[in-house]
């Protein structure tokens, strides 16, 4: 799931995953494309073009758990709980990744 902030939650929901498979997974933003979302180096789905808007208050990324039982995750589609599997390599760009960099990141 990609998701984004606008005064209101901007989502992307994926495909659901299968069990003890890598999959790697991209999301990116930009005032453009706004959010997208990338699964083993296919595009999935694209919320459409949007302004972001500053929270104003500091902002999280979250892996691996929903922040269940603090404020911090408590709206759109994110499903309350902890993820039980692995994660690697996680990267941060400030640039919006095209077509093919995700292609590239995820057949190496």
């Amino acid at each position: 799931m990609g998701q984004n902030w606008n005064n209101s939650t901007v989502s992307i929901i994926g495909p659901t995953l299968p069990l003890e498979v890598w999959t790697h997974i991209v999301t990116s933003y930009s005032i453009t494309n706004g959010v997208r979302l990338w699964v083993n180096g296919t595009f999935v789905n694209s919320s459409g073009p949007f302004a972001y808007i500053s929270s104003g208050v500091p902002n999280t990324i979250t892996l691996g758990s929903s922040l269940a039982g603090t404020s911090l995750c408590h709206v759109g589609p994110v499903e309350k709980g902890q993820f039980y599997g692995m994660m690697d390599e996680l990267r941060v760009y400030s640039r919006e990744l095209n077509e093919s960099d995700v292609y590239a990141l995820a057949n190496p």
